[in-house]
């Protein structure tokens, strides 16, 4: 293997001198973007998403993620948007905080296609003492695909 890395999972890989598996990024993924880290069993299954130091989420769609029209499916659309809104309320909050989807309202303007990069780019507009109030646009190759909006309730865990 390239570098030392033993093969463990699919996208999981041994960091070299360490012991420690690691999601290592696709060779398809844009510069900037590294894989997320402790993403979740869930996202193991559609991943890897990729973060970059901006906190916007992204992911290739693959054939896996089509819908029989085949284009990206809206189940898998919505996980990358729940996601994304998850992460930024709890990055904005105290970073550790247990947050949980109370409402989730998702508006597909267009087709995800085969190959496409996605990008889901969030704004949270409002963290109160228990809950969020939160924006997500994600775009394929620049144009935007899905729009969202969701309520998150937030409980510090500290």
């Amino acid at each position: 293997m390239a570098g030392g890395a033993a093969r463990l999972a699919r996208g999981t890989w041994v960091i070299p001198g360490s012991g420690t598996p690691a999601r290592m990024p696709s060779p398809d993924v844009p510069d900037g973007f590294r894989p997320l880290a402790d993403a979740g069993a869930f996202l193991e299954l559609i991943g890897p998403v990729h973060v970059n130091d901006a906190g916007v989420l992204g992911i290739r769609v693959e054939d896996r993620h089509l819908n029989r029209a085949g284009s990206a499916m809206g189940g898998f659309l919505a996980t990358l948007v729940d996601v994304a809104l998850g992460q930024a309320i709890r990055e904005k909050s105290d970073g550790n905080a247990k947050v949980a989807t109370v409402s989730l309202t998702t508006d597909y303007l267009r087709a995800g296609n085969p190959g496409a990069w996605l990008e889901a780019y969030t704004e949270v507009e409002r963290l109160g003492g228990s809950v969020a109030f939160a924006d997500c646009s994600v775009r394929a190759d620049g144009e935007e695909v899905v729009r969202a909006r969701a309520v998150f309730a937030v409980r510090s865990t500290g």
